[in-house]
């Protein structure tokens, strides 16, 4: 268990637990944040700051919906950072004018760079308590940041993969993308109704009322963090079908050569069924060199050599196409034309 204290006078320093009655600061704003604690440690703390009823046993209930509440001139807050693994860490932030207690389990970090800052401007969080809640949840949401950079840099060479050559291993980690970024959004959808019923409840607060629009701003925030996510998840599904595409363009690619190649087949084979047909005149008459060669060898060459041209004229043999990708000149216009049909029409 770690506990450390954020004193407005002597600044940041971690305490253990049977220390709790004897260093927290009296007179003046503090705050105090424990990580990894036990259930037992949770109710040492709250009794020492004299947290009663429901306030004590919620600091200690994990795996609870999103709360944003104003209960006895004070606040309860249930958010989530991103712990070191990505995975949302559940937090517990409990305000009052002379203190202010955070509990969780692996959101450090985030909790770190929230005190570096109420460190940095110490000067205005004597003058501002409430504004350490406002800086405790921006960091909370800050961490998400780096989850969504990871998931978009994932799905943009997953994105490029599936265009070069479609896998079925593709398939699965759009899946898996696509099932995060829907656990995001749920987790932050009740975040954003929350806050802005919060918004405004937190005007009954007399040291909060001031803040009110700052936490209408955190709810803007969260919209903000929640339409990244949708994006994200958008791309995801648009990603699976064109993995989709890409399969079945290449099986249309693999059908077509298969055609391509019976066609080529079909003439020898009428070929050599109607000459193996043993007719008595045939069996008469084609006894030479001469006509071996002109029905045995002759007649399947030129059937070979004039559907090959045939098809190559036609271009089913997709030189016309390669040819025609190649071509700088069409490649220039190809993109001459894409950029003209992103051009926004004037109203």
């Amino acid at each position: 268990m770690n506990i450390t204290i954020f004193d407005e006078k002597r600044g940041i320093f971690q305490i253990s637990l049977h220390e709790v009655t004897q260093v927290l600061p009296m007179g003046h704003f503090f705050w105090l944040d424990i990580e990894s604690a036990s259930l037992g440690d949770i109710q040492v703390v709250t009794t020492a700051l004299q947290t009663s009823e429901p306030m004590s046993s919620w600091l200690q209930r994990f795996g609870q919906r999103s709360r944003f509440e104003v209960v006895d001139n004070r606040a309860r807050i249930t958010v989530f950072a991103a712990g070191a693994s990505g995975l949302p860490v559940e937090g517990h932030v409990l305000y009052t004018p002379s203190w202010l207690l955070t509990v969780h389990n692996g959101a450090g970090a985030s909790m770190d760079r929230a005190r570096d800052m109420c460190k940095t401007l110490a000067s205005r969080v004597k003058l501002d308590p409430a504004g350490v809640v406002l800086l405790i949840l921006n960091e909370f949401m800050s961490s998400f940041g780096s989850v969504l950079d990871a998931a978009d840099e994932a799905l943009g060479e997953l994105e490029d993969q599936i265009l070069q050559e479609p896998k079925a291993s593709q398939l699965q980690q759009l899946s898996l993308l696509r099932k995060q970024m829907w656990s995001l959004h749920m987790l932050w959808e009740p975040q954003y109704e929350a806050s802005k019923e919060f918004s405004l409840a937190v005007g009954t607060v007399p040291e909060m009322s001031e803040k009110a629009h700052y936490f209408q701003d955190y709810a803007e925030k969260i919209a903000d963090l929640m339409d990244k996510i949708d994006d994200l998840r958008q791309r995801a599904n648009e990603a699976m079908a064109s993995y989709a595409t890409s399969v079945s363009n290449r099986q249309s690619q693999i059908i077509n050569r298969l055609t391509v190649i019976s066609a080529i087949f079909l003439p020898l084979t009428f070929l050599t069924g109607y000459f193996g047909m043993n007719f008595q005149w045939m069996t008469d008459h084609v006894q030479s060199r001469g006509f071996f060669l002109f029905f045995g060898v002759g007649l399947f060459v030129a059937f070979l050599t004039t559907t090959l041209l045939l098809f190559k004229r036609k271009g089913w043999l997709g030189e016309k196409a390669r040819n025609h990708e190649q071509d700088p000149k069409n490649r220039s216009q190809a993109g001459r034309a894409e950029l003209t049909s992103q051009k926004v029409e004037p109203t």
